[in-house]
């Protein structure tokens, strides 16, 4: 028994420096299903976070999915006098917005948090939000502690060819993102604007939302990081169309478990799916306007019940 055990383990000694090396050899060459080296997406999720690193002591972060970084056009919040930056990731889950809050918090130093939430979020395994911030992200222990908690192969080996390409190629450091990609324009502050406007319409089946227990668990996680460090948060579900949302049979038990969380907002507006929107639950960039409006008010309110007073004092950026 002792000998086949030292077998294996001499084997395990070969085999994973061999199995290592073949993933840094060959996994930029698109060879290696497993491997994914997606530098550079419509998400701009390399760009927001070389820009966060010049941002400090904001009035407010914005955090979560696309719905997030294609929603909040920050140019508006600091046309009002409102420091801004919008942390949003494609697909990014509450276990990737924990990584990113644990990395970058302490340098944004946010005085709130507008925290996105949403159904169709919430229940995702969060391997290819994960997948996004280990490609575009600097590799950190928090980035490959979340990458091992996956338990995802695939996100495995991104994350051992993400160090070889970061740690031993430096291609982060060279890599430089179009602004614009596949009709998606990075706006400096984190905002992104999709130029297409018209309605792709999809069929929406019936879907009773699961949280999937691990976001539910970094969620909550997220939360508690937040009143450790006395920074108020804002939930916040933005707009679907009324087709995707009546496909959820238990939408209002979800948006009572948001409630229960915190301070909790979802939208009123009498929003027209073919009109405002660009797909189920993206808004046009032309009608984000619309809601940004909207929910500005109760920003407003919360951070003057927070103590929190717009910190840009210049009345000419009203202009926007």
């Amino acid at each position: 028994m002792r000998r086949f055990l030292r077998h294996i383990l001499l084997f395990l000694a070969i085999m994973l420096p061999v199995y290592v090396l073949l993933i840094w050899m060959l996994g930029g060459t698109g060879g290696v299903r497993t491997v994914v080296t997606d530098m550079g997406n419509t998400g701009h999720l390399f760009s927001r976070v070389r820009e966060c690193r010049q941002h400090h002591d904001i009035d407010v972060l914005f955090i979560g999915s696309s719905h997030t970084y294609r929603t909040f056009d920050t140019r508006y919040y600091r046309a009002h006098g409102i420091s801004c930056f919008n942390l949003g990731s494609s697909n990014q889950t509450p276990v990737q917005s924990l990584t990113l809050l644990t990395d970058y918090i302490d340098s944004l130093r946010p005085r709130c948090v507008v925290f996105e939430v949403h159904p169709d979020i919430i229940i995702l395994d969060g391997v290819e939000s994960c997948i996004d911030i280990l490609c575009n992200t600097p590799l950190t222990p928090t980035t490959c502690r979340m990458a091992l908690q996956t338990g995802n192969m695939k996100v495995a080996n991104t994350c051992l060819y993400a160090f070889y390409s970061q740690r031993i190629r430096h291609r982060l450091d060279n890599f430089v993102e179009d602004s614009i990609i596949n009709l998606s324009a990075y706006v400096p502050g984190g905002y992104v604007e999709i130029n297409d406007s018209l309605f792709h319409y999809s069929d929406s089946p019936t879907t009773t939302i699961i949280p999937h227990s691990r976001q539910e668990k970094a969620l909550r996680q997220c939360l508690s990081l937040l009143n450790q460090r006395g920074i108020p948060y804002l939930l916040v579900e933005v707009p679907d169309t009324r087709e995707l949302r009546a496909s959820y049979t238990n939408l209002d038990e979800f948006q009572r478990q948001m409630s229960d969380l915190g301070p909790f907002v979802c939208d009123t507006l009498p929003l027209v799916d073919t009109i405002h929107f660009y797909n189920p639950n993206h808004l046009n960039t032309k009608d984000t306007a619309i809601y940004n409006q909207w929910f500005l008010p109760m920003l407003l309110k919360f951070m003057a019940e927070h103590g929190i007073s717009p910190s840009i004092q210049n009345d000419t950026l009203c202009a926007y």
